[in-house]
């Protein structure tokens, strides 16, 4: 069975279990170990079973401050009845808030996949998917392609280091990836379902660093790291040298997909308030995007696509920064078939997890389903329904350590309470690199 046959057959599954009777604050112990009351927890150890024999360990890490949550969920390692072990660096993080004028804010990032592609089209540094050449780069670790390595996973557990002051993340190392062809004259399949080609990348490591501060702002800094390409090989059976493949005009984004439901909402640029549309071809921007909510447009949060990133050799000792500040580019992307492909496994898990805990933190979602799995079915509508795809593009990169800051700012208000309305937003983040999410607190 492939790699993603066994993603889909335990991952399926998974939408299914859970709490099915009405919920009352604290039945989210039996998903998770812990409750949302307390104040930050990591749990490791979860351990999900299927129907199919698999079973997935997982972790989970939650901040709790006010009416602010901060939470991460994470894949640590994955069998397959066969007992076949899968290492996939799966990263959902979340936060729950409300805004200035009381709606009720859930944003959920998820790793997915970075795109390579070799600049032929346009001359824009941009990837121009269908006009050039482009790759899908999918961490999919096993030990089948390097039997000499192991990939091993590490939580960071969630710690307070001070006053408002906490840190929890994953840490990956030795991940292997496949490369899958973006073609769709059968490319596409034939490098998805065999190891054509398979990359080893050093390390992913993916941190969170939240900081509420005594005048009211919460800054939450997201720091995603993608080590260097260090081995290559063809078929499982030949080794390669990563820059005999890597050639100068390949350049890798980190592809990003959005979905927003239980609310109204439009997508503007930040600078004019103009409308944006959602993408047909590879569109720059030149602006941030912000997500506004409900009849009267409030602005929930902006999505700052960051404009540095640092290079960095780690086959020198030491490492070598390359060049410490490059400019990346920021683009909406036109969706193919095959990229809903490449993330449809995630739906079911995603669904369910990002239900539970919303379902459990919010007493409106409370009163509008009758239970979670209501809400989860609800998710999985929205999760294939979104059009908005957007990447972040370094156009150097040569197979080197990339790492930038990508910002989200949200716009919410602790010190509210009572009704509202609800929205919901899950995103699905694909690999960016050093990522920073500011969440900005405004009284009133």
């Amino acid at each position: 069975m492939t790699v993603f046959l066994v993603l889909f057959a335990i991952t399926m599954p998974l939408i299914s279990p859970g709490i099915t009777v009405a919920y009352t604050p604290g039945d989210e112990a039996a998903i998770f170990g812990h409750t949302f009351a307390e104040e930050y927890w990591t749990n490791d150890s979860i351990i999900v079973n299927t129907a199919g024999g698999g079973n997935a360990s997982l972790t989970a890490s939650y901040v709790h401050v006010d009416e602010f949550q901060a939470f991460l969920i994470a894949f640590n390692e994955i069998y397959d009845a066969t007992g076949t072990r899968l290492v996939l660096p799966y990263q959902l993080f979340g936060m729950h808030y409300k805004t200035p004028e009381n709606k009720e804010v859930f944003i959920g990032t998820i790793f997915a996949f970075l795109l390579v592609h070799n600049e032929s089209y346009g001359n824009n540094q941009l990837p121009d998917v269908g006009n050039e050449n482009a790759w899908y780069l999918v961490p999919m670790a096993s030990n089948r392609s390097w039997p000499d390595v192991t990939t091993e996973v590490e939580s960071i557990p969630a710690e307070r280091l001070g006053q408002g002051h906490y840190r929890f993340g994953m840490r990956y190392t030795n991940v292997v990836a496949r490369v899958v062809s973006t073609s769709t004259d059968g490319g596409f399949w034939w490098s998805l379902l065999l190891p054509i080609f398979t990359v080893l990348i050093s390390e992913l490591v993916i941190q969170y660093d939240i900081v509420i501060n005594s005048d009211g702002t919460v800054n939450a800094e997201t720091v995603y790291t993608i080590g260097q390409v260090t081995r290559a090989k063809w078929l499982n059976m030949f080794d390669v040298d990563p820059a005999d493949i890597i050639k100068p005009s390949m350049e890798i984004s980190a592809v990003h997909y959005l979905a927003v439901f239980t609310s109204k909402y439009n997508v503007t640029r930040t600078g004019t308030g103009m409308t944006v549309p959602a993408p047909t071809q590879t569109t720059p921007l030149a602006d941030n995007l912000t997500i506004r909510i409900g009849n009267n447009n409030e602005r929930a949060f902006d999505i700052g696509l960051g404009r540095h990133y640092a290079l960095i050799n780690e086959s020198t000792t030491p490492w070598t920064t390359v060049n410490p500040s490059l400019n990346a580019l920021n683009c909406l992307v036109a969706a193919t078939p095959s990229d809903f492909l490449l993330i449809a496994w995630q739906a079911p898990f995603s669904a369910l997890v990002f239900a539970h805990m919303a379902y459990g933190l919010s007493s409106h979602l409370r009163a509008h389903y009758a239970t979670v799995n209501l809400l989860i079915a609800n998710v999985m509508t929205a999760f294939h329904a979104s059009t908005w795809w957007y990447a972040v593009t370094f156009p150097e990169w040569n197979g080197l350590r990339v790492e930038q800051d990508p910002v989200y700012v949200a716009y919410t208000n602790v010190s509210l309470s009572g009704g509202g309305n609800s929205l919901l937003v899950l995103g699905i983040l694909g690999v960016a690199v050093v990522g920073i999410a500011m969440i900005i607190i405004r009284r009133r």
